[in-house]
């Protein structure tokens, strides 16, 4: 009997540590499914599953693990689709700790300011140069709240103008940790306009006011000192007036025509013309003012150029400038050539006036094309020169499709060159 029941104590002690062994083993497994995130498979278990207990608690385990990966999908495909959202708009935008480390920033931010490179644990301050930034964000900081501002960067050599927002975010769901998002919206474009039209009005009324200012003066002379005026001054100063609303009514014209062209660029009138005609009819109307002794002009023109597409009122504007320039400031040139040549490609017409005058310092070619730029001012007011005929070539050329640009040596002569698009070209 004591044999019997000693037999017995000894089974249990086995079963007992049998049990716990097997359930040290199941448990072990439970951890690593829990630490890898991948559910316990129980069926392998089933059959040395000590008790009915561990067998709940890896039910309840791997439910957990289940919702688990539906909500890191959800989370993962909605972040997937903000980070989508976020390269895909302009601003640039910023994820900042409070130390100003980038722990975002979007493709645009990249593009911008680190030529596509990833900007991520790189401080801020290293990356964009600007005070107004670094104050914007201490005010930020300090206030909790901002409004939105315009700041400048200096980034490659040029002064960058943006419009800066901030905000606080959440790093988390729990919301404990936050972060600071920065959006900056690129504003150069519209900075660099506003200059523009600043410097325009500011061209515009002291064009204007000149010889206004001029027309007035004799002409109050006139009415106050009329009968003590000799003849000759009475016709000099109605000279001065003459001369003066000749320029003010060119003036006026210029800008008419400028505001045409910027405000209606669909109005080109096209039709197909011979281009060769065009050149050899401007050469005909300058011919009468050359000194035949000394200058001569020429046209040279490819000959595989056919008719083509374009507006030949507008071009031959472009041509007029172009050859009223030359009379006006090359006036000792020897010879001035008017060429027209099909591209390599055959998707452009080359035009060139070139002139052998005295050509223009090479300070002054980046600016040639703006509103009112004068090379030599006074000399081009006593020449009688808007300051605008180099402009209104400009546009025509852009709105035709083309390109102009300058070439020019001082003491050798100038060329100004265009192009215009060949690929409308069409047969009769």
């Amino acid at each position: 009997m004591n044999f019997l029941f000693i037999g017995i104590i000894i089974i249990l002690i086995g079963y007992f540590f049998y049990s716990a062994l097997a359930s040290e083993k199941v448990i072990q497994t439970l951890i690593e499914a829990v630490e890898s995130k991948r559910r316990f498979l129980l069926k392998e278990t089933t059959s040395k599953m000590p008790t009915k207990n561990l067998e709940k608690l890896i039910l309840s385990v791997n439910s957990l693990i289940d919702d688990y990966g539906i909500n890191n999908t959800e989370t993962s495909g909605f972040s997937n689709q903000v980070e989508a959202t976020l390269s895909s708009i302009q601003e640039a935008v910023f994820v900042l700790n409070d130390e100003h480390i980038i722990e975002y920033a979007n493709e645009a931010a990249e593009r911008i300011f680190n030529f596509g490179r990833e900007m991520k644990s790189v401080r801020l301050e290293s990356m964009l140069r600007s005070t107004s930034l670094l104050e914007y964000l201490a005010k930020f900081k300090k206030s909790g709240s901002t409004s939105m501002e315009q700041i400048s960067v200096e980034f490659g050599g040029e002064t960058l103008w943006f419009e800066a927002s901030c905000s606080k975010i959440a790093k988390s769901s729990r919301g404990s940790l936050k972060a600071t998002l920065l959006v900056l919206h690129d504003i150069t474009r519209l900075k660099e306009l506003e200059v523009m039209r600043t410097d325009f009005v500011a061209n515009v009324s002291h064009e204007l006011r000149t010889p206004l200012t001029i027309i007035k003066g004799f002409s109050e002379t006139l009415v106050d000192d009329y009968d003590s005026l000799s003849e000759e001054a009475k016709r000099r100063f109605t000279n001065k007036i003459k001369n003066n609303t000749e320029r003010l009514h060119l003036l006026v014209e210029d800008l008419l025509t400028l505001s045409r062209l910027e405000s209606q660029p669909d109005q080109l009138d096209y039709s197909v013309q011979a281009f060769d005609q065009l050149l050899n009819e401007i050469k005909e109307s300058y011919t009468s003012r050359l000194n035949e002794s000394k200058q001569r002009i020429e046209v040279d023109f490819d000959s595989e150029i056919s008719p083509f597409a374009f507006d030949r009122h507008r071009i031959n504007q472009v041509f007029d400038n172009l050859l009223e320039n030359v009379f006006r400031y090359a006036s000792e040139f020897t010879l001035l050539r008017l060429s027209a040549d099909l591209s390599e490609d055959k998707s452009y017409i080359i035009c060139k006036v070139s002139d052998d005058g005295p050509g223009i310092p090479q300070k002054s070619l980046p600016h040639l094309f703006e509103r009112f730029y004068r090379v030599d001012k006074g000399r081009s007011k006593e020449k009688g020169g808007t300051g605008l005929g180099l402009s209104i070539l400009k546009h025509i050329i852009l709105l035709h499709g083309g390109v102009v640009r300058v070439e020019s040596t001082v003491g050798e002569g100038t060329t100004i060159i265009f192009s215009l698009p060949y690929a409308i070209a069409s047969e009769d």
